[in-house]
């Protein structure tokens, strides 16, 4: 199956396009089945990236939202009003309150819209806590499982209970997609906030057998320990993946590292980054 995939919004612009870079991830997986977009980014960029890279988002067939952060549903408001009545496939706890704490600051980070708003816009949410195909050839990972002991996610990252205390942020939401292509799996990342090595291992359970032939997005190996860093790229070589496009929270420092490691099978995935296959 041939498989499409357009970065329309990512922190920066990789070539000379009047496109906009913002601290953010959406893009456009296209196949025979369907045209999936995979999250919002920040809605700076979605529209105007949109209409620059020759993609019409009103001919969108289903939304997928990988977590509830709002670099990733911002623009889901935005999209909605062009797409009309749509599937958006997410995990149920996508609208949990969330915030950036540190020493010095609180801030709030989740989804910056309530679910009614984007409801009375046309969304229809599927909630997808397991993994589940969404379309031939195409799947959602609902809740990643958690296996490797290094992939410990970010302590600043947390979330707000109904006592009001705040807790690490588990992210049970943090999901990714998966899509069968004549060459074996790709496999798209929102932020890999449950681990990409976890995320991989989740793919590889639910389609045993099964070569990934790509992944493409946020890795957040950004604010990773240089331990995790090394263990990840030492498990990654297991899978035997012939392309990595990282984006986002991977980092410009962690990205330029896991390209001097992996040669070749490396590409950026800024805003106007095309993986076709």
């Amino acid at each position: 199956m041939s498989v499409v995939v357009t970065i329309l919004c990512e922190n920066s612009v990789g070539r000379a396009i009047p496109a906009i870079g913002e601290h953010g991830f959406a893009c456009l997986v296209e196949t025979p089945a369907t045209r999936l977009l995979v999250d919002s980014g920040q809605g700076l960029g979605i529209e105007r990236n949109a209409r620059v890279l020759g993609k019409d988002l009103r001919e969108v067939d289903q939304i997928v939202i990988s977590h509830g952060h709002y670099d990733h549903a911002g623009g889901l408001d935005l999209v909605l009003a062009q797409t009309g009545p749509i599937d958006v496939y997410a995990h149920p706890q996508i609208f949990v309150p969330r915030y950036h704490r540190t020493d010095h600051a609180l801030r709030f980070i989740g989804i910056p819209k309530r679910q009614q708003v984007f409801e009375a816009l046309g969304a229809r949410f599927c909630w997808t806590p397991q993994f589940q195909q969404i379309a031939e050839g195409v799947y959602v990972t609902g809740e990643v499982e958690r296996r490797t002991d290094y992939e410990k996610g970010e302590p600043s990252l947390v979330v707000k209970g109904d006592d009001g205390a705040f807790t690490a942020d588990p992210f049970v939401d943090d999901m990714a997609v998966v899509v069968r292509s004549s060459r074996g799996l790709v496999v798209v990342l929102g932020c890999a906030h449950a681990g990409m090595i976890n995320t991989l291992l989740h793919v590889q359970k639910h389609l045993p057998g099964e070569p990934i032939h790509a992944v493409v997005g946020g890795t957040h190996l950004g604010p990773a320990s240089p331990d995790q860093f090394e263990r990840t790229v030492a498990d990654l070589e297991r899978f035997g993946i012939e392309k990595i496009g990282v984006s986002h929270c991977t980092g410009q420092a962690r990205a330029a590292q896991l390209r001097e490691r992996i040669g070749q099978r490396f590409f950026f995935g800024s805003v106007g980054a095309v993986l076709e296959i």
